[in-house]
């Protein structure tokens, strides 16, 4: 809503107020502008003539289910008689003062007031299009928003394309060719190491992917940086939170391996270096088929490859006394990813109840008919042992199929033996590598001569210069242009504390809550400042208290968390409405000329407990009363979540469905009615869950709309996104046979038309 100063908010109350308009148009520089009005008005130093002949209407429109927003270009029309301004036409200006693509800026004020252009009197503001017309009697402009038109490009606020820094050739001379003019990546989030599978072991588990959320994918902008002899890639322009040098990954065919030569990892310049193309790659083994002989028990073997370490996920094996169980697993397909250089078979124990071994007198690890040897299995191990030699000659095939198994041995007493994970780790160096070498001139300053000086007094030391040659040599994988990485995306700016904010987050914080990724994409990628940003909605909406983001996820908000990268070219209009149907909100420019998020609540009973402004019914003219159409009506949903940037898809899945909305009741339809959802900034199950549940609260029913005109001008204030209540409704028109609730029931703008002296209005139930 419209924060107007109280002197015209009470002038707008009283019932015989005449509101007008005054309106500024720029011309050139944009340092002066010619002022109109419906009558000539003087303000101190400031004239408005009275030319205006006719005022369009301010529009704007928000899409309930979309979550989009659309603002209407409205009109101003001039007349242009022959001595209307200043002795001729209006046009006459046209010769020295040119409008076109400068800024205007519309005011609402009531008789008896003065100081008319404060900026709490702003109810639109935007660009003249350079598409104006006349005749001998008027002059036509048309006023466009500043999110559908931006001056200085010609394009719209929403309508620059992002990510916003490219691979140039200029900039990034050694690039591969394939990547010029693609885009350097936008990164968001916590891409870092799982938190929800016990304690990582750090010994060798904590170098592969399988236990990290996601990868960032960091495009290669020099194929050769002689300085570094190191491949370089970027994976933002932005300063991130962490990137880790330890989990630099090479991808093919579904499979990601860490690369493991000399890796540099550089947060507040977002890029990696990395020399040699020898990777590992972890293969967990399969459950399937898993079997045991000897004797002894086992349970929960489907623990033992699930990426989990916690207390509650181990596979658990027992060993009577003086006997041995052997306990067999499949290995897994591997696809060829390079040239095979060395596998592993890598355990993590958990609890061992006293001393077992693996085998015999020497242990044994058995893959096929291949024993390797082992040595006792204590509580918590990590064991790695080389298993290289049962796949002599599989350089070329990668055939690693088979079994390994464990021989488990108990001397004596009966004893377990947890298994927190297992699996293989198998070593190759990249395929299509290309050489680069290169000789550096060094100089360096040696002695030339040396003499003794006569009389025992010394030497006398001549030095020169010479010039030394070293040669650098850098390995680049041709084949790929991307590699990806582990980490955490941007970090909060200084205006997340600044202009007294308190939302919970502080400067140099990562940013994962949806609302204030948006807000930063509009600072950092399309330049706005505090000023152009209506940041008290923004933390209305996201702040880690009672932000509306965490009423529609029914979660606390700061448990809210997108993790993205934006590597792809997008219009950031997209970009911000993508994320606004994530976020269920809506983002648009309000009349005072800033960016507002208006965040719905799921609608509980305990959601909305108060309005932005209550609407007399005796100040309005009902017009409609109906309700949002069947094909809105959505009682299946699937969100599909956990992008995998390697493969460009959407790993998992989540289904919610509402029987009762299919259903053949008097508040069913009768049908199933699915929405399939791509959620690309969301990465783990509990948040993909309650998006899905948000959406089946929203969707599942048909909704009420209420259309009115306001017939005073005191609700010129409203905007889209606004909650209104009613008072003084009269009690026998009900919605759709149900009397309407002035204390409970809440509505939120969808439309709202404003003319002078009022305005039409349409409304939907959200509770």
């Amino acid at each position: 809503m419209l924060s107007f100063d109280s002197r015209l908010t009470d002038a707008l109350s009283l019932g015989n107020t005449t509101a007008f308009y005054v309106l500024k148009l720029y011309y050139n520089d944009e340092s002066a502008f010619i002022g109109v009005s419906d009558k000539h008005r003087v303000d101190g130093s400031d004239i408005y003539y009275g030319l205006v002949a006719s005022w369009g209407q301010l529009h704007q429109g928000l899409d309930f289910f979309g979550f989009t927003t659309s603002t209407g270009n409205t009109t101003v029309k001039l007349i242009n008689t022959e001595t209307c301004y200043k002795g001729g036409r209006f046009s006459d200006q046209f010769s020295t003062n040119n409008f076109a693509n400068r800024k205007w800026e519309l005011f609402l004020n009531a008789e008896g007031l003065s100081t008319y252009d404060t900026a709490a009197r702003m109810v639109g503001s935007g660009i003249i299009s350079g598409d104006i017309g006349y005749d001998q009697k008027g002059v036509t402009f048309r006023l466009l928003d500043f999110g559908e038109y931006e001056k200085t490009t010609g394009t719209t606020y929403y309508g620059k394309q992002l990510p916003s820094n490219i691979v140039d050739s200029s900039t990034y001379p050694n690039a591969p060719e394939k990547n010029i003019n693609k885009p350097i990546p936008m990164a968001y989030g916590d891409f870092y190491e799982k938190t929800d599978i016990g304690t990582i072991p750090t010994g060798n588990f904590d170098r592969f992917k399988t236990f990290y959320n996601s990868a960032f994918p960091a495009i290669i902008t020099d194929k050769f940086d002689i300085g570094e002899a190191a491949v370089e890639a970027y994976v933002d322009n932005e300063t991130m939170h962490t990137l880790d040098s330890e989990n630099v990954y090479y991808y093919k065919d579904g499979n990601y391996a860490t690369i493991t030569g000399t890796v540099d990892a550089t947060n507040n310049n977002p890029r990696i270096e990395f020399s040699g193309a020898r990777c590992k790659a972890y293969f967990p083994l399969s459950s399937s088929g898993f079997t045991t002989s000897g004797t002894g028990t086992h349970i929960n073997e489907a623990n033992i490859s699930n990426g989990d370490f916690g207390d509650g996920s181990i596979c658990t094996i027992a060993v009577t006394s003086g006997n041995n169980v052997t306990v067999n697993f499949a290995m897994p397909t591997i696809s060829k990813m390079g040239e095979y250089v060395g596998i592993t078979a890598l355990t993590k124990f958990g609890t061992v109840t006293g001393s077992l071994a693996i085998g015999g007198s020497g242990g044994q690890f058995l893959v096929g008919n291949v024993a390797y040897g082992y040595g006792a299995v204590v509580t918590n191990a990590e064991l790695s042992n080389s298993i290289a030699s049962a796949f002599s000659g599989k350089t070329d095939s990668w055939d690693f199929e088979g079994v390994l198994a464990y021989k488990l041995l108990s001397v004596s007493g009966n004893k377990t033996v947890q298994i927190s994970e297992s699996g293989i780790v198998v070593e190759f160096d990249i395929d299509n590598i290309e050489t680069y070498k290169t000789q550096e001139l060094h100089e360096r300053r040696v002695k030339d001569y040396i003499k003794e000086r006569g009389g025992g007094y010394g030497y006398d030391i001549t030095y020169r210069t010479i010039t030394v040659s070293t040669t650098k040599t850098i390995l680049y994988p041709s084949e790929i242009d991307y590699v990806y990485l582990s980490g955490k995306g941007r970090k909060y700016g200084a205006w997340v504390d600044a202009d007294s904010r308190d939302n919970g987050y502080d400067e140099n914080d990562l940013i994962e809550n949806p609302v204030y990724i948006i807000e930063d994409i509009l600072r950092t990628e399309l330049g706005l400042t505090s000023s152009e940003i209506d940041y008290a909605t923004f933390d209305s909406a996201g702040n880690t208290t009672d932000g509306h983001i965490g009423l529609i996820y029914n979660d606390s908000a700061d448990d809210v968390k997108f993790a993205f990268s934006q590597h792809k070219f997008i219009d950031s209009k997209d970009l911000i409405n993508k994320l606004c149907g994530q976020a269920l909100s809506w983002v648009f420019i309000g009349g005072d000329g800033k960016f507002k998020i208006k965040t719905l609540k799921r609608g509980a009973d305990s959601d909305y407990s108060s309005a932005d402004k209550t609407v007399d019914y005796n100040d309005i003219q009902l017009k409609s009363i109906s309700r949002t159409p069947l094909n809105s009506v959505r009682n299946d949903i699937t969100v599909n979540y956990n992008h995998d940037y390697g493969q460009d898809q959407s790993l998992s899945q989540v289904n919610t469905t509402d029987s009762t909305s299919a259903g053949t009741s008097v508040s069913g339809y009768n049908q199933t009615l699915e929405l399939v959802l791509d959620a690309g900034g969301i990465l783990d199950s509990t948040t993909a869950t309650q998006l899905a549940d948000a959406y089946k609260a929203i969707f599942k029913d048909r909704k009420v709309i209420i259309k009115f005109d306001c017939l005073r001008p005191k609700y010129l204030d409203l905007e889209i996104g606004d909650i209104i209540q009613f008072s003084n409704w009269d009690t026998k028109v009900k919605l759709y046979g149900t009397a309407l609730n002035e204390s409970d029931d809440y509505f939120m703008i969808t439309d709202i038309g404003k003319k002078l002296n009022g305005c039409s209005i349409e409304v939907i139930k959200v509770q």
